[in-house]
């Protein structure tokens, strides 16, 4: 999409449906005949296409929605009437805590906030497995830092840094020659190795601006990152740059919760069965072999097991710990021509050696929250409690009791502090643990996923060594029913050998073809 256009994603329809859509990690579920109602206007449909494998829609910017007390616009070379002040701009009506309530259903909260970079190895594998059409995305449209006291736009993309009127002609042409130049290792950074990446940026004849921008938006970074970690942070960002949009993130729309749910609905076409509300009480393990054999639940119900997945909740050891606030606010941090924005905030540390603050908005579009709304995501990692960390930034940059300078700010119509642990502090190996038992950490604080897909596809290679790893899931047409006549192109020889294999068995038993030899 080009850069006058803002990407948006609308709620896929499934036909013959009637079943209620749940997050594992939400707080609320959308029932089929209650989804969230956006009116659109008369401003033209929205555009489905399928970009690299995911499902996204956009439409032009120009066709915002029309807020409450808005009329047409006029025609083309016709005066527009003149209008009071107060009939002019609309009233904006104010959202109590009781309507918060009412419309409690329309949010989605995720407990860990984190993106989706466009070639990150999520990405990869949602298209790698066909898991992707489940699902769809919506750009993150906006960087943003704050400094000195304001919210301001982060140009990342050539036509951002063109576009941009906070940096000057030299600036801009010191940034483009700085991103162009770091794609490649040079001998000049091998010389910095070790060393901060904030004096190689220093080094590189860079000002204050550009030295925020590359260290706090771009690199994601601290002063006491190394040149090479710093580099390669960049690095990544640029690559993922322009795939789906201007910036390099995506963001599923209903939250987070939605990506767990299309990987169950893979397991599940491949036999998958979940056993719900019961919890693993105790490990039942053969002495000799040391191998654990069943595992007993909550209820008393013995299960046999060849091997044992379990959360790192249920082994000893020292742990780290995340700060995170959640907040709905009634505007975006930086007001725009359009009202559905995604923003990602950088907040650097107000002291040296203190942590930075993650802060992700999310508008009404991305459905997870209530039209008039924003959800408002910080993340940092946890120096005290999570209020005491995360609720001067909040007074900052929103509009609390707290707050002195309020005029031109969201107003915070709710809010949560809450802490968690920190998943990559865990370390899952070493445990003295039956031999067929796998330790899998929860949640980490980075913004990405490679922790957890790492971690993930090590532990499958550790049970099934042979196997792929997310093999595609077959296509609906390719599923082929016991006692019914087979389609496919195999043609006589396969419709009889899929009527071999379909004796003695249960009728009306879906197979998919293929599922046999890719899961081994």
């Amino acid at each position: 999409p080009s850069a006058d256009q803002r990407l948006k994603v609308s709620r896929r329809i499934s036909t013959g449906e009637n079943t209620e859509i749940a997050t594992s990690s939400s707080s609320s579920v959308f029932p089929a005949d209650q989804t969230p109602q956006v009116s659109w206007g008369d401003r033209g449909p929205h555009q489905l296409q399928k970009t690299c494998g995911l499902n996204i829609l956009h439409c032009p910017i120009t066709q915002a929605i029309q807020t409450e007390g808005e009329g047409p616009e006029p025609e083309s070379g016709q005066p527009r009437p003149s209008a009071a002040p107060s009939q002019s701009e609309p009233v904006k009506k104010k959202i109590s805590y009781a309507q918060l309530l009412k419309e409690g259903r329309r949010f989605n909260i995720d407990l860990v906030s984190k993106l989706m970079y466009s070639r990150g190895s999520l990405v990869d594998l949602l298209i790698k497995s066909n898991v992707s059409r489940y699902a769809e995305f919506k750009n993150v449209t906006r960087i943003l830092t704050y400094r000195h006291g304001n919210v301001e736009q982060v140009p990342c993309s050539r036509a951002d840094v063109f576009a941009s009127r906070q940096l000057s002609v030299v600036e801009k042409r010191k940034l483009m020659r700085f991103l162009t130049s770091c794609l490649e290792e040079t001998q000049e950074e091998q010389a910095f190795a070790g060393r901060p990446y904030l004096e190689f940026l220093r080094d590189q004849q860079l000002g204050d601006n550009l030295q925020h921008f590359l260290l706090h938006s771009i690199a994601m970074a601290t002063e006491d990152t190394p040149t090479e970690e710093g580099l390669a942070s960049t690095r990544h960002f640029l690559r993922c740059l322009g795939r789906y949009g201007n910036t390099p993130f995506l963001f599923p729309l209903y939250g987070l919760g939605e990506i767990p749910q299309c990987f169950c609905r893979m397991c599940a076409v491949f036999g998958g069965i979940y056993c719900l509300r019961h919890s693993v009480h105790s490990l039942l393990v053969h002495k000799d072999t040391n191998r654990c054999k069943a595992v007993i639940d909550s209820r008393g119900q013995r299960i046999s097991c060849s091997h044992v997945v379990v959360e790192d909740g249920y082994v000893e050891a020292a742990r780290k710990f995340l700060s995170r606030a959640v907040l709905i606010t009634d505007g975006s941090v930086l007001s725009s021509e359009s009202d559905q924005q995604v923003s990602l905030v950088t907040v650097p540390p107000s002291e040296a050696g203190g942590p930075s603050v993650r802060l992700v908005e999310l508008c009404p579009s991305t459905m997870t929250c209530m039209p008039g709304t924003y959800l408002v995501h910080l993340t940092c990692q946890s120096v005290s409690s999570a209020y005491q960390d995360l609720s001067p930034v909040v007074t900052r940059m929103f509009r609390t009791p707290e707050s002195h300078d309020q005029e031109g700010r969201p107003s915070v119509l709710w809010c949560l502090y809450f802490n968690m642990a920190d998943g990559s502090a865990v370390e899952v190996e070493g445990h003295d643990l039956p031999s067929n038992v796998y330790v899998c950490s929860g949640p980490d604080g980075g913004l990405g996923h490679q922790h957890a897909i790492g971690q993930a596809e090590a532990i499958f290679h550790k049970i099934l060594p042979e196997d792929e790893f997310c093999p595609p899931a077959p296509n609906p047409e390719d599923i082929i029913y016991d006692g019914e006549t087979c389609t496919s192109p195999l043609g006589e020889e396969g419709e009889e050998r899929g009527e071999e294999e379909g004796e003695g068995e249960g009728e009306g038993e879906p197979r998919p073809l293929g599922a046999r030899r890719a899961a081994g």
